[in-house]
């Protein structure tokens, strides 16, 4: 019969400090050893809710903080797409700001958009060539090159340069479709490729859209679908967590601008007003669809509301928004 020792208990207490050490070092090397994408995977992209918060300056109104925002993000994490793509969306939503076009906004910052578009093609590039990358970055890097491209197809469409933006168009559909074959649940990503269903198939009988077809080929063109460009918009807005926002605008200005399905346009309008007051683009859109129902009671507190907002001095209710009430309360006066 062996005979059991007993040690000193300060003996033991090294020992069971030595464990600690040792067990410490294990732990760390594995942690070590985990490919990069999963531990190291926020120092490298943005987290949603980063991109969340400073996208909702950006619906407030807070043109210049949601840029300033995104600018940061670019600085911070240098290998992702999302800081200049963010930044160039940012670009498009103030454009609309004192715009005489609802839908285009202005071509003031075409260039600056061209720029850092080409940086967020560039660097999902990048993100699609790196060794042992995962089935999300893949996701992620054909999201950016798919709306980096749908971005730049609206803006050659509104410089009425149809080719251009009917080839960019094309790519950008093409992108999306991989995307969504290996992630149907990415929720964001159905926003632009909803667009452009969309925006094709309104076009696709104007003299823009037949010019286009003859010179570029069937082929070569993009797909033109109302309703599922529809379809895809509504999934977004119900289910995606950074263009949620960017998709119910997209439906009102279709039901508003061209459907004329005016009920369903108010639902939105209201919601996203109440939720956003500072935003003049969600304040002109309630002037459009009441003169569209004719409600000359709710115009005229609609337009009395935005003068009190200029009165006031609020940022983005200045004097194109003054003659914009003003003319829609002379409407008013005449139902």
């Amino acid at each position: 019969m062996i005979e059991r020792t007993k040690l000193p208990k300060r003996f033991l207490s090294r020992i069971f400090r030595a464990c600690r050490v040792l067990t410490g070092f294990i732990l760390t090397s594995i942690l070590a050893a985990v490919p990069f994408g999963t531990a190291a995977q926020d120092v490298r992209a943005p987290s949603k809710a980063e991109i969340v918060a400073a996208r909702e300056l950006c619906f407030q109104g807070d043109y210049q903080g949601a840029a300033s925002r995104f600018a940061e993000m670019a600085r911070k994490y240098p290998e992702s797409p999302a800081g200049e793509f963010y930044q160039a969306v940012t670009l498009i939503w103030k454009s609309y700001v004192d715009a005489v076009s609802l839908a285009s906004g202005t071509r003031t910052f075409d260039a600056e958009l061209e720029s850092l578009l080409e940086g967020v093609v560039a660097k999902a590039e990048a993100q699609r060539t790196r060794a042992n990358k995962s089935t999300q970055d893949e996701v992620e890097a054909l999201y950016f090159l798919g709306s980096a491209a749908g971005a730049r197809a609206r803006a050659s469409f509104f410089q009425n340069r149809a080719i251009p933006a009917a080839k960019l168009a094309r790519t950008a559909q093409d992108y999306f479709d991989e995307l969504l074959k290996l992630d149907a649940n990415f929720w964001d990503g159905y926003y632009a490729p909803g667009n452009i269903y969309y925006a094709v198939g309104l076009v696709t009988d104007t003299p823009v859209g037949k010019v286009a077809t003859t010179v570029v080929g069937q082929k070569s063109l993009p797909t033109g679908d109302l309703a599922r460009g529809l379809s895809y918009l509504k999934t977004a807005a119900e289910k995606s967590p950074v263009t949620g926002v960017d998709a119910k605008l997209a439906l009102l200005q279709s039901y508003t601008l061209n459907e004329n399905r005016f009920e369903e346009a108010l639902v939105l309008a209201r919601d996203l007003q109440a939720k956003y007051p500072g935003n003049q683009t969600f304040a002109r859109y309630l002037l459009r669809i009441y003169s569209g129902l004719k409600d000359r009671v709710k115009l005229t507190q609609t337009a009395q509301q935005i003068l009190a907002a200029v009165k006031d001095g609020k940022p983005n209710f200045g004097a194109f928004m003054k003659a914009e009430a003003e003319r829609y309360l002379a409407e008013a006066g005449k139902l």
